[in-house]
């Protein structure tokens, strides 16, 4: 992967670092099929609290919670939380605070609440010396290393691998067999760096078909993403990352729900940004078929290698994989990439966006 010299930005040369990342934390905490981080013995539910990227990554985190190890498990944004005048705290709850710095005031008063109420707080963060790692009665590093670039990248993947070691942790302590999860580890980071080399290598077929989808994006002054299961929280961020970094209007839907009402958004924009994979259900089938047959929109398709048959001007490709934390990684990298070269379109400062601060205080 190209060094900061090889790199038009900060943001740019943070994304092509995610591979390497993720290949030391599973090397880190993953040994002979068995995730060694700390984790209390027992978790009866689970609750996330976040912000921003950090929210998106909770939302993940929730589904591999009850995907791997059966545990309820809800997400809130902290500022939410914190507008509740007598918040209800169950100490039987386990509580996750995700924040890259670690001191995300919202965030942060959150837990010291959480904390007085005398329940249970673990902290997901991207500072190992921040008050939130400190103070939290559990903790784990994402070990991304500095993010200088405003927008969240390598520390939300890294982060995002957190919250599944933890789900995965989980699970191990009730006896749940995880050795299916994680048969595809040491192949993440090679899928994460294929990912970013076929669309932006000039040597790879893919190259240009990333390009060609962020100058026909950015000619538009907003769109929709939609997408199904763990595609729709990735649509979220995708359509966080562009707001930031190219100040377009964009919004995420679950698929099924776009079909009910603001599909009449295409009535009026006529774009949209579908992210599906080969494990498409009649159901999804059906209402992509509704939306193009309907309203016939521009779509840029951002599906796996495999996937055939779909109706698309653009399509952005991930390599094949029947690993959800694979895919999960990989869409978010290609998300990265589209909003940077959309930006990159715009004369964005993608490093320093206008009005925002890495640390939200």
């Amino acid at each position: 992967m190209p060094g900061r010299n090889m790199t038009k930005s900060l943001m740019e040369k943070e994304i092509f670092e995610q591979g390497d990342i993720i290949e030391k934390l599973v090397a880190k905490h993953i040994k002979n099929y068995c995730v060694m981080i700390k984790f209390p013995s027992k978790v009866s539910k689970v609750r996330f609290i976040a912000s921003g990227s950090s929210y998106n990554c909770a939302l993940l985190g929730a589904k591999f919670f009850r995907d791997i190890s059966s545990l309820d498990a809800t997400c809130e944004f902290s500022s939410e939380f914190l507008s509740i005048k007598n918040p209800k705290i169950d100490p039987s709850v386990l509580y996750f605070f995700i924040s890259q710095s670690g001191e995300t005031a919202d965030t942060l008063k959150a837990m010291e609440i959480v904390k007085a109420a005398g329940a249970k707080t673990y902290a997901v963060v991207n500072d190992p010396n921040s008050k939130m790692y400190k103070d939290a009665d559990f903790a784990l590093c994402a070990d991304a290393g500095k993010e200088e670039s405003i927008a969240a990248t390598k520390s939300f993947t890294a982060s995002i691998f957190c919250t599944w070691l933890c789900a995965l942790k989980a699970a191990q302590n009730s006896s749940k067999n995880i050795s299916k999860h994680l048969a595809c580890v040491n192949k993440i980071a090679k899928n994460i760096d294929e990912t970013a080399f076929m669309l932006t290598n000039k040597a790879h077929p893919e190259y240009g078909a990333l390009k060609r989808a962020a100058d026909f994006l950015s000619k538009h002054k907003s769109f929709a993403l939609v997408g199904y299961d763990y595609y729709f929280e990735l649509a979220k961020e995708g359509a966080l990352k562009i707001k930031e970094t190219s100040y377009i209007n964009t919004n995420a839907y679950p698929l099924g729900e776009f079909v009910h009402g603001h599909v009449a958004l295409l009535n009026s924009q006529g774009v949209i940004v579908e992210i599906f994979s080969k494990d498409l259900g009649d159901n999804e089938i059906k209402n992509l078929k509704r939306i193009q047959d309907d309203y016939e929109p521009k779509v840029v398709a951002i599906v796996d290698s495999s996937v055939q048959g779909i109706r698309a001007e653009h399509f952005l490709t991930f390599p094949k994989t029947d690993c959800t934390i694979t895919r999960v990684l990989c869409i978010a990298v290609l998300l990265q990439l589209l909003a940077l070269q959309m930006a990159y379109k715009l004369k964005r400062n993608v490093d320093n966006p206008k009005g925002l601060s890495k640390v939200v205080k």
